[in-house]
């Protein structure tokens, strides 16, 4: 834990906090050695994230592309 809390200038309960929330969204996982937790990021966790973002950047970008149309033929 001070590794991410000494040079950052967060307190140690509100990174302890924020990680229970990332690993209670399997975002994360803990390995506990001794009085030390080692925490390693679950990538495969954001998968569905990744999906649905590269699905709605398709439907965004058609929309800002029609815009776009519009605008143009307005300035005409």
């Amino acid at each position: 834990m001070r590794a991410l809390t000494a040079q950052s200038g967060v307190s140690q309960p509100a990174v302890s906090k924020h990680l229970a929330l990332l690993k209670r969204a399997g975002l994360v996982r803990d390995r506990r050695e001794g009085r030390q937790s080692h925490y390693s990021a679950q990538v495969g966790a954001l998968t569905p994230l990744m999906d649905w973002t590269g699905q709605m950047a398709g439907f965004w970008q058609s929309r800002f592309d029609d815009l776009e149309d519009l605008l143009r033929r307005m300035d005409q």
